[in-house]
């Protein structure tokens, strides 16, 4: 795990690192949003009743952006972004993968520690216990800025929706049950580790 772990940060690093240098030495190379030309997002909380077959009445796109229908309207920029399409783009990208790196890094602190103290050790239930809350509360918080940040780039984009605003991405963020529950049970192991570690500790006392 850790030889796999450490594996993935290089391999992001490396990309992220070859990405930075294409910002500056090449052009069309664009980084977590950075240095796109055009920016994209869809509407997942609106559906097409014509599909691909005619524009709805109520899907328009704002001036200056473009229109393309299939099952969830989907709007972009005609022309380079504005300073602040552009930042709420980064910020849609930028929370997913924040959240990532941070997961990774954290079982690879876990595993680095648990190598060196032990794995029924205080401090590596107290990484675990870590962990399980960046799983917790980390996917929900990213979920949440990656929904404000799209719901006001659709805002931006298309005309005449107006119960698409950034406050709206409060309530209509994807939740990411896959990560609360993985969160969860960590959190629960750890619990668990904490309780045993302690037991043992007693019964080495009582010896």
């Amino acid at each position: 795990m850790s030889v796999a772990v450490k594996s993935i940060v290089t391999l992001m690093a490396v990309l992220m690192i070859g990405g930075l240098f294409g910002l500056v030495f090449a052009d069309n190379v664009s980084v977590l949003g950075v240095g796109e030309q055009s920016v994209c997002v869809t509407d997942t909380t609106t559906e097409t009743s014509t599909g691909n077959g005619g524009p709805d009445a109520d899907i328009k796109a704002a001036p200056g952006a473009a229109l393309v229908l299939d099952a969830h309207p989907r709007y972009c920029t005609k022309d380079a972004p504005s300073t602040m399409q552009s930042l709420l783009n980064i910020q849609s990208k930028l929370a997913p993968f924040a959240f990532t790196v941070g997961a990774l890094l954290l079982v690879l602190r876990l595993i680095k520690g648990a190598e060196r103290d032990g794995l029924y050790t205080t401090r590596t239930a107290g990484r675990l216990r870590g962990l399980g809350w960046w799983l917790l509360a980390g996917s929900v918080l990213a979920a949440i800025l990656t929904s404000i940040a799209e719901r006001a780039l659709v805002a931006s984009l298309s005309a005449g929706n107006w119960s698409s605003n950034a406050w709206s991405g409060l309530l209509l963020w994807d939740i990411p049950y896959m990560a609360i529950l993985t969160g969860l049970g960590i959190l629960s192991f750890a619990r668990i580790m904490r309780i045993g570690i302690s037991m043992r500790e007693d019964l080495d006392g009582t010896v």
